[in-house]
């Protein structure tokens, strides 16, 4: 069983939830600075989009690997991240049964 309260506070920051929607609607690569995976992204991405430093980054995703909801996988001195859908689904499962909707 996923922890329902712990994922709500993380996806309570409004940066954090940002990060995650843009894993969500990621369908494009872009050419930064390294070939990203398909459905991943990188932290330079992230760090582009956001106009985040490198440190704030991994601040950010730590938090949301930790959840479950995001996947780290490191390359050289790059990390991808992917989105787990499996956990976000627990995740909207959770909410509908303690909410009852």
């Amino acid at each position: 069983m996923i922890d329902a309260a712990r994922i709500s506070k993380v996806l309570g920051d409004p940066l954090r939830y940002k990060i995650l929607l843009m894993l969500v609607n990621h369908s494009e690569q872009k050419d930064l600075c390294c070939t990203v995976p398909a459905g991943g992204i990188c932290n330079c991405e992230i760090m582009d989009t956001f106009g985040m430093i490198q440190s704030r980054v991994s601040y950010h995703m730590k938090e949301l690997v930790n959840t479950g909801l995001v996947r780290e996988v490191p390359e050289g001195k790059w990390k991808y991240y992917f989105l787990n859908t499996e956990v976000l689904k627990e995740y909207i499962e959770q909410l509908s049964i303690d909410f009852k909707f």
